[in-house]
């Protein structure tokens, strides 16, 4: 084997042009350790392409014209996420996000991020409750992209018949809505089956138009501490979008919270936050004690709150499905009351405002109750419409009810719930002072888990036993490492001798009350897959941290047959030594956590460059990197530019080969999945990776410009 002896001054200054490559850090290897020993012949260079399935990407993505009362997450995909169309589209969770972060506090955002290079036209998805404008679509030209939502919101009222004045057209008239306790047919008739007991309405009347109560709150009529002030409500509306996120499944720890429960006599107060919905469904309150808790829907015993929840913000607004009936603004407030004998065939005597200590609150919600009415006086389009679910979501588990028409899974909107899970969520909203106020959010219908389509929130402050907290959010990132173990010779260049499953995770938080969200851990997994080998070879990685994001502390673990682990990886520097023997911890998991006491934003996150090695005599190992990664300072330096290697180390070039194949390579935004079928078949061993992947060859040819996509086919 011949030796590196030599550097390149002869290169043309076109030639070295070319280098993008860095090699400043003190821990990667030294090309100086050795004189030129005959600086005047040129070596033949290598490929050149860096087989980067990366892009750096100006993105500006803009949700300003709209009142978020904070940052507002969003997601980035290269094809369209939402399947189906009209109000019976919804987001595929199958489909992931190649990018995700938030905004600042105006709804904006500005940054050079990493993207798959296959991306060129983007989808941005949000799932902010106040954007009604949550998918929007943009290209990427010279390297940017810029996205902007725009209020389209058009919400309209009821109109009532020629010559009748809305407003005083009061009802508490409940024939109107068969649906509220009763089973109906497809075609909306009632039927004799008898689900929940008929609901009560001492509260007062609605318009029978639009379902609008007549005892909303006015400001004068009520203790002030029973209202949200200005800036709670925007408190509110951000806590809201930090733990829901319309499509996506809400968190199990906000659905399985057990009904609110006052820890202390108190008056009760109930605001509408809002709702993402196109059915115009409505929302009734009960209560019960330890002494008589309900264990059957026919127990509970119902008050009106809210005949129709229609907030007409929904965020794919067309007027359609709800017809601009519109029964409550956000921030209407109404007071629960309390009536000690309502169980008494609704017996309202002794109604008191003040709820006992100890006193569980629970909510119903009939979808589109108010939308299914059967005599609809006269307003267009409620007698026609043919959603007639049978549907109660209640916030008791075992209480809410759902029966389907039609065969369960023929659309999304027949998930049968045969235990009567809860179909509500609980969290907790706290101020700058520490006070805490309870958030209820509910699904509408047996559809999806997102569990944004009705919303509230409830007073008094610190009177009911603690609710969770909204949690950090979590963005990923994915990709597959592959390398090939003979460098520096020719190889098979079947791609499989180490395929590294990778994903990083960063938490990210709002902590000491600040109105950004910031990174404050990240977590790097790193799992091991392999074809066929006879070499045994290590896997390392070097972590980067920038300046200014620098982590407190590191906690290091192991992941074996599911079970988790804390170890010490050897370490030199900032190189960790994961295991000297991949084939040996086949299928382990190794886990890199980092916590940080002062956040950091995405563009300062930390960054992994793992690489397979193999310990040789004299401190001295055998590396292979990602082509023009630089090595370690103990690499053997004998390796470079023998046989299919054309590095160049005294210009910081380093595992390029003479041929259009790669050492190494880093699939960027891939899923592990893709491959099992490919190069991680135990038949395909040998394969070279252009006879798998057609379009290999030629992206590699066109210097990464053309069939970007070649692995995600």
């Amino acid at each position: 084997m011949k030796h590196y002896k030599t550097t390149f001054k002869a290169l043309s200054l076109a030639v070295l042009s070319v280098i993008a490559v860095s090699c400043k850090d003190s821990d990667v290897y030294d090309p100086n350790h050795e004189n030129p020993e005959n600086p005047n012949v040129p070596f033949e260079m290598g490929n050149t392409f860096n087989f980067s399935t990366i892009q750096q990407l100006k993105l500006s993505v803009d949700y300003s014209q709209f009142t978020t009362y904070g940052p507002v997450f969003f997601r980035v995909y290269n094809k369209n996420p939402f399947v189906g169309e009209g109000d019976d589209m919804y987001l595929d969770q199958s489909i992931k996000p190649i990018f995700e972060d938030y905004t600042n506090a105006q709804g904006k955002y500005n940054a050079v991020v990493k993207m798959p290079a296959f991306a060129q036209h983007l989808y941005i998805v949000t799932g902010n409750f106040l954007v009604s404008e949550q998918l929007i679509e943009a290209e990427v030209v010279n390297g940017e992209a810029t996205a902007v939502a725009k209020n389209s919101t058009r919400a309209t009222r009821a109109i009532a018949p020629q010559g009748e004045d809305p407003e005083k057209a009061q009802t508490n008239d409940l024939t109107v809505l068969p649906q509220l306790s009763y089973i109906v047919t497809e075609t909306g008739t009632k039927t004799d089956e008898m689900i929940y007991n008929e609901w009560y309405t001492p509260l007062g009347t609605w318009n029978k138009y639009s379902g609008r109560p007549s005892y909303i709150l006015n400001p004068g009529d009520v203790d002030k501490e029973l209202l949200f002030t200005a800036e709670e409500m925007e408190g509110l509306y951000s806590t809201v979008n930090d733990a829901l996120d319309a499509n996506m499944t809400c968190r199990d720890e906000y659905r399985n919270h057990p009904d609110l429960t006052l820890d202390k006599e108190s008056q009760v107060t109930l605001t509408m936050l809002g709702g993402n919905t196109c059915w115009c469904s409505s929302l009734g309150y009960y209560y019960y004690t330890d002494e008589n808790v309900p264990t059957k829907p026919e127990d509970l015993h119902i008050i009106m709150l809210f005949p129709n929840t229609q907030d007409g913000q929904w965020s794919k607004i067309n007027g359609r499905s709800y017809n601009g009936n519109i029964g409550v603004q956000r921030g209407d407030a109404v007071q629960l009351m309390y009536y000690p004998h309502i169980a008494d065939e609704g017996n309202t005597s002794e109604a008191s405002k003040l709820f006992p200590k100890g006193t569980h609150i629970g909510f119903i919600l009939k979808a589109h109750g108010w939308g299914m009415q059967g005599a609809n006086y006269g307003i267009k389009g409620f007698g026609d419409n043919k959603r007639k679910y049978n549907v109660w979501g209640a916030s008791t588990p075992g209480l809410s009810f759902c029966r389907p028409f039609g065969t369960p899974g023929e659309n999304p909107y027949q998930i049968v719930n045969p235990n009567g899970e809860s179909r509500s969520a609980k969290f907790a909203y706290t101020t700058d002072k520490g006070d805490k106020y309870a958030i209820v959010s509910f699904e509408d219908a047996c559809n999806d888990e997102d569990y944004d389509d009705v919303i509230f929130a409830l007073k008094p402050v610190n009177s009911f036993t603690p609710l969770p907290k909204v949690e950090n959010k979590k963005t990923t990132t994915i990709g597959v490492y592959a390398y090939e173990d003979l460098w520096p010779s020719e190889g098979d260049y079947d791609m499989n001798d180490i395929v590294v499953d990778f994903k990083h995770e960063k938490m990210m938080s709002k902590k000491d009350n600040e109105k950004e969200f910031k990174i404050y851990q990240e977590n790097f997994y790193l799992t091991t897959y392999q074809n066929y080998v006879r070499l045994t070879s290590g896997l390392a990685l070097k972590l980067i941290n920038q300046e200014n994001a620098i982590p407190t502390s590191i906690k290091m673990k192991k992941i074996v047959n599911e079970e988790e682990q804390e170890v010490n990886f050897r370490q030199e520097g900032d190189i960790y030594y994961l295991t000297d023997d991949v084939t040996g911890e086949l299928g382990t998991t190794y886990v890199l956590e980092l916590f940080y006491t002062t956040g950091h934003k995405q563009k300062d996150q930390a960054e992994v460059q793992p690489f397979i090695f193999r310990e040789e005599e004299n401190n001295k190992t055998w590396e292979v990197h990602l082509p023009y990664e630089a090595p370690t300072t103990r690499v053997n330096g004998d390796y470079f530019y023998t046989e299919a290697d054309r590095s160049i180390p005294a210009l910081n070039i380093f595992y390029v080969n003479k041929s259009h194949y790669p050492f190494a390579f880093f699939l960027y935004e891939a899923d592990i999945e893709n491959f099992k079928n490919t190069i991680l078949k135990r038949e395909n061993e040998s394969i070279r990776i252009d006879n798998l992947y057609g379009d290999f060859l030629k992206w590699s040819l066109s210097g990464g410009t053309k069939f970007t996509d070649w692995y995600i086919k």
